[in-house]
């Protein structure tokens, strides 16, 4: 069985349906890239123009995770907003999703999408905020990703073809993950696992294997 895990920073996970994120380009894999905001250096610019480099490239299927973090980054708010525009500009010119890490900044991370107006799907990863939260975030237009903690009430709300699952630094096996949400959600780990595949299509990668493991299980 197959199932989609869209945020993954375990490296042994399966590399047909999971997305690794990764701060410098990797070859063979399907990853995200970008600079986590707890990572953000005083000379970020450097780094990033070798994620620039990278971004085109035909494995790496989203942008990030990048965004604000009220709590644990070392940056200013500015400097992380400026490096945030950074990645939402660089997103739209390869035309793949941007994964984003928001602590506290709801409001801020809405209010960019509002200046930027991207046409490539945002996705909040790892929510676990409340349905009120999440309610806001979908009506804005925001993909959201649950993992091993949530809220089970914002899981509910979480409109279907706006939802993905993630481990990102998860020990916690992705079928446990799925068969949490699922429940939550009231609707069968097979369903569940049969929207995110289809949401999948977002990124321009080749999950028909996905979608065909997920009618057979």
């Amino acid at each position: 069985m197959i199932l989609l895990d869209i945020h993954t920073h375990n490296k042994e996970a399966s590399a047909s349906a999971a997305i690794l994120n990764s701060r410098h380009y990797r070859s063979g894999r399907v990853i995200s890239i970008g600079i986590h905001p707890w990572h953000i250096e005083e000379h970020w610019q450097a780094e990033f123009r070798a994620i620039e480099t990278a971004a085109s490239n035909s494995n790496v299927a989203a942008i990030g995770e990048c965004g604000i973090d009220r709590i644990n980054s070392p940056a200013s708010i500015e400097v992380q907003e400026t490096m945030f525009r950074a990645h939402a500009q660089l997103a739209e010119k390869v035309q793949k999703p941007l994964i984003i890490h928001c602590v506290k900044a709801i409001d801020e991370i809405i209010a960019l999408r509002k200046e930027i107006e991207p046409k490539q799907p945002w996705i909040i990863h790892g929510f676990r905020g409340k349905p009120q939260q999440a309610e806001q975030l979908a009506r804005a237009g925001f993909h959201i990703s649950l993992g091993e903690r949530f809220n089970p009430l914002s899981a509910k709300s979480i409109p279907a073809d706006k939802i993905f699952i993630e481990s990102d630094e998860s020990s916690m096996p992705l079928i446990d993950i799925y068969n949490s949400v699922a429940a939550a959600k009231g609707i069968s780990t097979k369903e569940l696992a049969r929207q995110t595949a289809s949401n999948a299509r977002i990124f321009k990668q080749d999950f028909s294997n996905l979608l065909e493991s997920v009618s057979e299980f």
